[in-house]
């Protein structure tokens, strides 16, 4: 269905959500890089950036697992969060607390354990910086050192990726909020299509652009036959599944450049650039005829509309689309007066090619 007249803000829309779901996407941001530095920098086979349950849904970093090891190592490391400190354990298999861990007496053969606090910038620890081989080793003053400002690097990283999502994620917020806010100001809620103030402001942007560049448009109006016995007979539900459904066929009869308003009630109006009468007398046809093919059901009894269509062509001397509109409104009445369920061109046209 159409809900906007202009499709460059449609697809602008639509742009802009698929760039915001990218952004939002719950893959994990995997910087495999940062792991390497550290292990290049420390000369460890094996690093792991082991975070709270929070961070860790989104954000990975790690060098020398594999899919054997790597569950044990994680459940390893996370005995890291005992400590608020840097630490390292020369040999984690003298020690009573780490002998037994799977990661040290299982195939990762995990020897050497280090460690650094991550923490937000109000000190909360949110996980830790891991340096694990698979044999004893010293880690030296210098190295102590270097471990703990690079845990001070990663979480400067990581709280900097946090603060981002949640700062994308308001932006999400704002843009559907906009887009909302848009839909209930622009279209008419049962139907989608433009309400009454949108559709003439729409209308009258494409009388200024063809004023610009002099081409053919014309202006249909539209009125559904015999409404009042839809509602009367069926009740208003029915009435309003009548005009959402009316609606759903002319959309889906007319082009996206074309314009489609619900005026009131039962009365809709249609903008056709870049067509001539010609042109406007057969798109009408066409939604005549599909109107007269739609069915409805009721408990009791099965019906159908029909519905009577004016058509009126703009002036190059026309500011607004009102006097065209007022013409094809004109044309409308005649095709009730003539029977309904019919097609009435402006006066001035005697034949259609």
């Amino acid at each position: 269905m159409i809900s906007y007249p202009m499709p460059r803000f449609e697809q602008q829309k639509e742009e802009v959500l698929q760039r915001f779901n990218i952004l939002t996407e719950t893959r994990v941001a995997d910087t495999t890089q940062t792991a390497e530095v550290a292990s290049l920098a420390f000369d460890m086979p094996i690093v792991l950036v082991s975070l709270n349950q929070r961070y860790r849904e989104w954000f990975r970093a790690r060098v020398g697992l594999t899919q054997e090891t790597e569950r044990a190592v994680e459940d390893f490391c996370s005995l890291a969060q005992l400590s608020q400190s840097v630490f390292a354990v020369e040999d984690v298999t003298a020690e009573d607390y780490f002998a037994k861990e799977p990661a040290v007496a299982g195939p990762a053969g995990i020897r050497f354990f280090a460690g650094a606090p991550l923490r937000n910038p109000h000190g909360q620890r949110f996980g830790t910086l891991c340096l694990m081989d698979t044999k004893p080793r010293v880690l030296s003053e210098r190295k102590t050192e270097l471990l703990t400002n690079m845990a001070r690097m990663v979480s400067n990283d990581i709280c900097l990726r946090s603060a981002g999502r949640y700062a994308v994620r308001d932006l999400i917020e704002a843009e559907q909020d906009k887009c909302e806010l848009f839909d209930l100001a622009m279209t008419d809620e049962l139907t989608s299509a433009l309400n009454r103030r949108s559709f003439f402001y729409m209308a009258d942007r494409e009388m200024r652009r063809r004023s610009r560049k002099p081409t053919p448009m014309t202006v249909i109006m539209l009125d559904i036959d015999h409404f009042k016995q839809v509602n009367d007979v069926h009740g208003h539900n029915v009435g309003d599944e009548v005009i959402e459904r009316l609606s759903r066929v002319v959309c889906a009869t007319v082009r996206d450049e074309d314009i489609f308003g619900r005026l009131g009630g039962e009365e809709f109006g249609l903008v056709l650039p870049d067509t001539d009468i010609a042109g406007a007398h057969r798109t009408a046809e066409r939604i005549r005829q599909a109107v007269s093919a739609m069915r409805f059901k009721t408990k009791d009894v099965e019906f159908h509309i029909t519905v009577s269509l004016g058509i009126a062509e703009p002036g190059f001397n026309e500011r607004g689309v009102s006097d065209a509109l007022d013409r094809a409104d004109q044309a409308l009445y005649r095709a009730k007066r003539n029977g309904r369920n019919r097609v009435e061109l402006p006066r001035e046209t005697l034949r259609v090619g």
